[in-house]
């Protein structure tokens, strides 16, 4: 038997500290570059900006998959937010909700402090839509609408979207120059793709995935139906290095860290993994 024995609360207290370091003291590494987060930027950046158009994001995601989908969803709001395009946000899954209102406004309080006298109005820069069930069937009647307000009705707050300044013009979803899904649910991709379209007009379609999902999301990227792509949060993390890189001001987000404390923690079971052979070895010598 090998002499050779250390404690597995060692282990998990190396483990900890890898994941909770970066996290504490907001160490980041700079992550990988990722070519179809790169394309998801320059799509984003290329988003037509005028009178009466708006973008819509969806968050279809819960708490499984918050460590993967939120920081995507964030980069992205942000984004959009710095270029001053109207968000109106929404999900299909019930247990996103709580995402819809802290995602936004912990994207705000973050660009307020950035850049001091700026601000994002709700009604006129963002609107929570909140969950609309349905599915496949409320994406096909959204695609159909003449009146997208009209459909619509309210928002999350019971507010008639008709009396809010960001929907002023908006009429079908020819009027939405972008649209952002993010999601970890195999097959919630495809139900946009399929159906939010109409004659004449597809919008720009962007998605963040999970990484067990990439593969699905892979063959819409190539094809051209998405324009760009987040893999996992190593996307999320490579799309706030870019952000990083044009606004120097920035604050570290999420993104970064987590992607640092995953590879830092990644690192350690590798070394680990490595010594426990060694020292396997020098045992088996030894008798």
């Amino acid at each position: 038997m090998s002499k050779f024995h250390l404690d597995r609360r060692i282990i998990y207290a190396a483990i900890f500290l890898s994941v909770l370091v970066p996290l504490l003291f907001k160490v980041s590494l700079k992550p990988v570059k990722l070519d179809a987060s790169e394309r998801l930027y320059q799509t984003v950046e290329g988003v037509e900006r005028r009178e009466g158009a708006i973008a819509l994001l969806s968050f279809d995601f819960g708490p499984s998959t918050k460590a993967e989908n939120e920081p995507q969803a964030e980069v992205i709001l942000e984004h959009l937010m710095r270029r001053r395009i109207p968000v109106a946000i929404f999900s299909l899954t019930v247990v996103s909700q709580p995402f819809l209102t802290s995602v936004p406004e912990r994207v705000i309080k973050r660009l307020q402090t950035e850049i001091p006298g700026e601000s994002w109005e709700y009604g006129k820069d963002w609107v929570n839509l909140g969950y609309r069930p349905g599915a496949a069937l409320f994406i096909q009647a959204l695609a159909k609408s003449d009146d997208l307000p009209g459909y619509l009705s309210k928002d999350a707050n019971g507010t008639q979207l008709s009396m809010l300044p960001l929907f002023k013009g908006v009429k079908t979803i020819a009027d939405v120059n972008f649209l952002g899904e993010f999601t970890g649910s195999l097959g919630m991709l495809d139900t946009y793709i399929q159906f939010f379209q109409r004659k004449g007009y597809t919008p720009i379609i962007g998605h963040g995935c999970t990484s067990i999902t990439i593969p699905e999301a892979y063959i819409y990227l190539d094809s051209g139906q998405l324009k760009g792509l987040l893999e996992g949060v190593s996307g999320a993390a490579w799309y706030s290095q870019i952000l990083l890189s044009h606004h120097s001001n920035r604050e570290k987000d999420s993104a970064l860290l987590i992607n640092t404390a995953l590879g830092v923690s990644q690192l350690v079971i590798i070394l680990l993994i490595v010594l426990g052979n060694v020292f396997g070895l020098l045992e088996r010598r030894r008798v």
